[in-house]
């Protein structure tokens, strides 16, 4: 059943975040193009990384009768949405608060001088360990955020379309079924079909739905 869009949250203020490469530009102008068609009052901005590829980036989706400012401000994040476990930490702990819901992706991923073994120094030693799955909750329990979901968004992607590049429709399926994102399912729908790469929109359709099940 098609979800009616009155009856999902007004007041939006979303983080989609993880690491350049991930599709989360990609994600954040659909979703923004699907709200505007919605008839939305809708205001975004992303944060490009600094420096190089894998690095930190996210991006700010906000919906409700009064914005001033894209920007959403510290604590004030009623959902993020992280395609990296270690990102959605760093994000939830400047932007989260009780009432934020965390969804994540389960699978890490290297990056520049930090692995599984550990973040090593300029030297090559090992200075500090990436954490654990069971870690990070830990860290965001701490947080007093407790409205947490992992999601093997990784393998679902994989298993609908043969790689990870799917990733970001699988999390955005997940975020869609929350009914925290105020836009019908078949606006959202089409504008995956439309306006992915060139023939890769039932693909990224399918990851979408499969994102929703889960």
């Amino acid at each position: 059943m098609k979800e009616d869009a009155e009856s999902m949250v007004e007041e939006l203020n979303l983080i989609i975040c993880g690491l350049s490469g991930q599709g989360i530009i990609l994600t954040e102008r659909l979703l923004v193009v699907a709200l505007s068609q919605e008839g939305k009052n809708v205001l975004s901005a992303d944060v490009p990384p600094w420096t190089h590829r894998n690095a930190i980036t996210y991006c700010y989706i906000r919906t409700g009768e009064e914005l001033y400012s894209p920007r959403i401000p510290e604590g004030g994040a009623n959902l993020i949405v992280s395609f990296e476990p270690l990102v959605a930490l760093q994000v939830a702990a400047i932007y989260g608060s009780r009432g934020t819901l965390v969804i994540t992706n389960d699978y890490p991923i290297e990056t520049r001088g930090l692995s599984r073994d550990g973040l090593r120094d300029m030297s090559g030693r090992v200075a500090h360990k990436y954490p654990t799955m069971e870690q990070i909750l830990g860290y965001l329990k701490n947080l007093e955020i407790t409205k947490v979901k992992t999601i093997n968004g990784t393998d679902v992607s994989f298993q609908e379309t043969g790689s990870a590049r799917a990733l970001n429709m699988v999390m955005l399926g997940a975020a869609y079924a929350t009914k925290m994102i105020p836009v019908k399912q078949e606006i959202l729908e089409e504008e995956i079909i439309q306006n992915t790469p060139p023939g890769t929109g039932e693909m990224n359709l399918r990851a979408f739905k499969a994102g929703m099940k889960l």
